[in-house]
């Protein structure tokens, strides 16, 4: 039997008014691997916390295993910024850790030429014998090589966003446990990376909590699922798609029981009116009995979100992209590219981060002008642009007053129906005590969710989603992914979800070397099994040890000096504006009631973002060269 390394028994969580989960039992042993899914707002981060002795509940107990020993990737990983990546890497009281990181800090000093070295060199490689830590290491190299984590010298503080989680990921793979906690492993990954981390996790023996919107990536590791659904919670056994067969089953069996329910009420009812008003003992009981019915805690089946919107009738002419070219500094993004838009059309665009996706979708929503060539839209095509960012929101007003300046008090339907703002936003998940709250107070989630009703209720034909799956939980996902299916315009959509990929795009256009894009007709995962990925850089095997008389093998070219300088001071220049980003954004809750500087607020901090993609765009151009 499978040793119990995380137990939890009759744990509840209510913030407010709203709970979380109630009475939740369940429990992680040796080699399992457990996600949580739910919506966003459910409870997923809070549970995480409380595991990990972050957060208080207020009943119930969780019980830890004495030997137990857990690795974590965290959304918002602490770190000194002094540190080198490598340091970073290494840092932990695991003695295979230890004992790696001397042996490399010894063959760094005698590589830089420091004499007298020879004794130490010989003890350190007697304990590497010793401990068998050289496949280990090997281990390591491995996982740095895969993950594209290089320049192992750089400070912490000098890395972008995409990086930091990326060394974060392989400090946690690498960190001795035997139980390893991923939230959101694969945001900010490119294809090759995920599915590699895919490939290594199935095969990994040790005991995985995970929490992702990838459903591939859930379909392909985990062997069991907690969802945690509006303050009720419910354990499958199996992989994602066995989830999906469980919960259906589960919902119909609910819906049966509600139906009977309402039945017996009706029938009651009736029974009631042809009473006298004088009972007996028996009537009595049967009356508390219908009272007791009518008072439960009703468990509403869980309704698919309606996104249906009127949209526009496209014209002949949909968008036409004539000789396009485009480059940010001296580096073409985009080169000689022409393309015609077809009506209806679904068109996925993928590539390795920087090589300018991004900068391809600004240039059609006319964002961006290119350096030659010309975009030229039908009379009748209204684009709706659903970008990363979501900080152009009015943070000072509240989401019901918002939907209502955007599309009015009634909103019209692709079906011609009719129906109030307010009703619109509960299909999206907005009840009636949210819809008047500040969007200030919005979770990252429910704020992605809110610009994507915004971009929906203005009525486009020409939907523009760049890694629309970020911050945006599975049922909103699937549901999207049901709009779209329906949805009478043409869609063009960048991400790095597989699934989504799938399910929505008909055709590809491929980013390779150079700036030239390739057109594939047929699903992503096709793509995939008929390509050799090249559109994928390959990252350079980082350089951790250095043996004396080793065999010298064929290394990537050095980047000259002037490239090297302007990486240095572009990762100098992303760290400064995402330090300025995370100091603005602490401001949001101490302006929470001063609507005008909530307002200053957020457009400084829309206008850094946008600073931000293109500097890591042109950063990660120069990288992957």
């Amino acid at each position: 039997m499978d040793i119990v390394l995380v137990s939890v028994s009759k744990l509840s969580k209510t913030i407010g008014e709203k709970k979380l989960f109630s009475n939740l039992d369940f429990s992680i042993s040796e080699g399992e691997k457990l996600a949580i899914v739910g919506i966003n707002g459910s409870g997923k981060s809070t549970l995480l916390r409380a595991l990990l002795g972050k957060e208080e509940t207020d009943s119930g107990q969780i019980i830890k295993n004495n030997n137990l020993k857990i690795s974590i990737l965290d959304q918002n990983p602490i770190f000194d910024p002094k540190e080198t990546i490598l340091d970073h890497i290494y840092k932990g009281d695991n003695k295979l850790v230890k004992t790696i990181r001397k042996y490399e800090d010894i063959c760094e000093r005698m590589s830089e030429g420091e004499e007298g070295l020879d004794d130490e060199f010989t003890n350190a490689s007697q304990e590497m014998d010793r401990l068998s830590a050289w496949d280990y290491e090997q281990q390591i190299k491995s996982i740095l090589k895969e993950l594209g984590v290089e320049k192992l010298e750089r400070k912490m503080s000098e890395l972008s966003g995409g990086m930091l989680k990326k060394v974060e990921l392989a400090k946690s793979l690498i960190d001795e446990s035997n139980l390893l906690i991923l939230d959101e492993p694969t945001n900010h990954l490119d294809v090759k990376s995920i599915l590699w981390l895919e490939e290594y996790l199935a095969g990994l023996d040790k005991a995985i909590l995970l929490i992702t919107h990838d459903r591939y990536f859930l379909d392909r590791i985990v062997t069991k699922i907690l969802e945690l659904d509006r303050g009720s919670h419910f354990l499958y056994e199996g992989n994602y798609s066995i989830y999906l067969e469980r919960k259906v089953e589960r919902e119909e069996t609910l819906q049966k029981q509600e139906d009977k329910i309402k039945q017996f009420l009706k029938q009651e009812v009736k029974w009631l009116k042809r009473q006298p008003k004088a009972r007996s003992t028996k009537q009595k009981a049967r009356i508390d009995r219908a009272s007791d019915l009518q008072n439960r805690e009703k468990r509403e089946i869980q309704k698919d979100l309606e996104l249906s919107v009127a949209a526009k009738r496209q014209g002949k002419t949909i968008l036409e992209i004539h000789n396009l070219k485009k480059g940010i500094a001296d580096k073409v993004l985009i080169n000689d590219f022409t393309y015609t838009f077809k009506a209806k059309e679904r068109l996925g665009i993928i590539g390795p981060n920087g090589i300018g996706k991004s900068t391809l979708l600004n240039l059609m929503a006319g964002r961006l002008t290119p350096d030659s060539g010309y975009i030229k839209p039908g009379i009748n095509t209204k684009v709706g642009y659903f970008d990363q960012t979501s900080s152009e929101l009015p943070l000072e007003r509240n989401v019901l007053d918002y939907i209502k300046d955007v599309a009015g008090e009634m909103i019209e339907t692709e079906s011609g129906e009719k129906i109030s703002a307010s009703k619109m936003l509960e299909r999206f998940l907005f009840d009636g005590k949210l819809q008047y709250t500040p969007i200030a107070k919005l979770s990252g989630g429910e704020r992605r969710r809110l610009f994507l009703v915004q971009i929906l209720m203005t009525g486009p034909n020409f939907l523009i989603l760049d890694e629309p799956t970020n911050d945006l939980d599975i049922q909103t996902l699937s549901v999207l992914e049901s709009f779209l299916d329906e949805f009478p315009g043409t869609v063009v959509i960048v991400s790095h979800d597989r699934y989504f990929l799938d399910r929505t795009a008909e055709s590809l256009l491929i980013f390779r070397k150079e700036g030239k894009l390739d057109h594939y007709i047929g699903t992503f995962s096709s793509f995939l099994e008929n390509d050799t990925l090249e559109l994928e850089n390959e990252p350079s095997s980082p350089k951790l040890t250095v043996v004396p008389q080793a065999t010298q093998t064929t290394e990537k070219p050095q980047k000259s000096k002037q490239d090297q300088k302007k990486l240095s001071k572009l990762e100098s220049e992303i760290a400064k504006l995402e330090s300025s980003k995370l100091e603005l954004e602490k401001k949001l809750s101490t302006f929470a009631n001063d609507h005008t500087e909530l307002q200053k607020i957020s457009e400084e901090i829309q206008k850094i973002e946008t600073e931000i993609l293109y500097k890591m765009e042109e950063w990660e151009m120069l990288q992957s060269e």
